[in-house]
């Protein structure tokens, strides 16, 4: 059930990401890519707090990692385009 929430909650990261790279100039729709994409990548660590040795999802952290990286650079190039208008 976490590593579900978890991959859900990355791959919202990666739409926000995209998004905001490909339609929103501004950092407004960035910031929850940012977020999601680190609670996903959270809840698919392996562990958690009940202890014992339960599985991660791998898909789930790569979701996760690609949001933050699409959500960062898509910060960056609107950040280079020049000042909001």
């Amino acid at each position: 059930m976490r590593s579900t929430v978890g991959i859900a909650l990355g791959a919202l990261g990666v739409l926000c990401a995209a998004i905001g790279l490909l339609v929103i100039n501004g950092i407004s729709i960035e910031f929850p890519g940012i977020i999601l994409g680190g609670l996903g990548y959270y809840f698919c660590l392996p562990g958690g707090s009940q202890g014992g040795s339960r599985g991660g999802s791998r898909a789930g952290q790569v979701l996760g990692i690609v949001a933050v990286v699409l959500s960062v650079i898509s910060i960056a190039i609107s950040g280079l385009t020049g000042p909001p208008q």
